[in-house]
């Protein structure tokens, strides 16, 4: 089994079940769910399994994920940009572009898993943390449920979460999280764990991709296959082409 693939059933395991400055700038209202980007690694079970995501917000709606993930035997980088929870641009993945290109379902649910243990650790918020915090939380009682948009999953009771959370600059705030879960249920329960670190970064910012981007090189996608807009796409040439011809249909 290729280091792509073994990565990738890990994932599906899993998923199933100098000081700093103060963050006084983050809006009192705003909530853990709320980040512009965050720029994430994850370090799984078995020596040499780990992914790193860049994850950007567009006001639009996209999601632009930029992806390493590397398995003992191979790494493997690239791009996907969903547009409107319809659509699916990739590139970058060369040899397993098909397997990993056509997908957000894992950076999504990682990145969702992330935000819902920093809600735990700081359920006040993130403008809450205007110091380093340590985090130590044990849930017997309460799955946490994952959501995305073509997959779901979550880990039942009990779970535990031990790190930190600090203060990365005016907007951002930096974690280190180490989950533990189970995996199965009575006597085929079996202990897991996983390292989540990285940046959530609350501050308004541009988009890496303007919308007057060619769209060479991309592979598109569809979530339904009679989606209304592919006959018109086929002839956008543009990141914003297409956008418009997926507002029109």
């Amino acid at each position: 089994m290729n280091g792509a693939r073994l990565l990738g059933n890990l994932l599906a395991a899993a998923l199933l079940f100098p000081p700093a400055l103060a963050s006084a700038e983050i809006p009192a209202e705003t909530r853990w769910a709320d980040p512009s980007r965050v720029d994430l690694s994850v370090e799984f079970p078995g020596e040499g399994y780990h992914a790193h995501w860049e994850l950007f917000r567009c006001d639009c709606g996209d999601l632009l994920v930029h992806s390493e993930l590397s398995a003992p035997d191979a790494v493997d980088r690239g791009e996907t940009l969903l547009l409107q929870g319809r659509a699916v641009l990739s590139r970058g993945f060369g040899e397993h572009q098909d397997e990993l290109g056509s997908s957000l379902d894992a950076p999504a649910l990682m990145m969702q898993l992330a935000l819902r243990l920093l809600e735990r650790s700081e359920p006040g918020g993130p403008a809450r943390v205007t110091e380093p915090v340590d985090v130590d939380v044990v849930d017997d009682i309460n799955q946490i449920h994952l959501e995305s948009y073509s997959a779901v999953g979550g880990f039942h009771a009990p779970w535990s979460v031990q790190g930190s959370i600090a203060p990365a600059g005016a907007d951002r705030l930096r974690f280190d999280l180490r989950f533990a879960f189970s995996v199965g249920a009575g006597s085929e329960a079996q202990q897991g764990a996983m390292r989540l670190k990285g940046v959530a970064d609350f501050a308004d910012g541009d988009f890496p991709l303007p919308g007057s981007g060619s769209l060479d090189g991309w592979a598109l996608s569809w979530r339904d296959a009679r989606d209304p807009a592919i006959p018109a796409a086929a002839k956008a040439r543009t990141l914003d082409e297409l956008r418009a011809v997926m507002r029109k249909h």
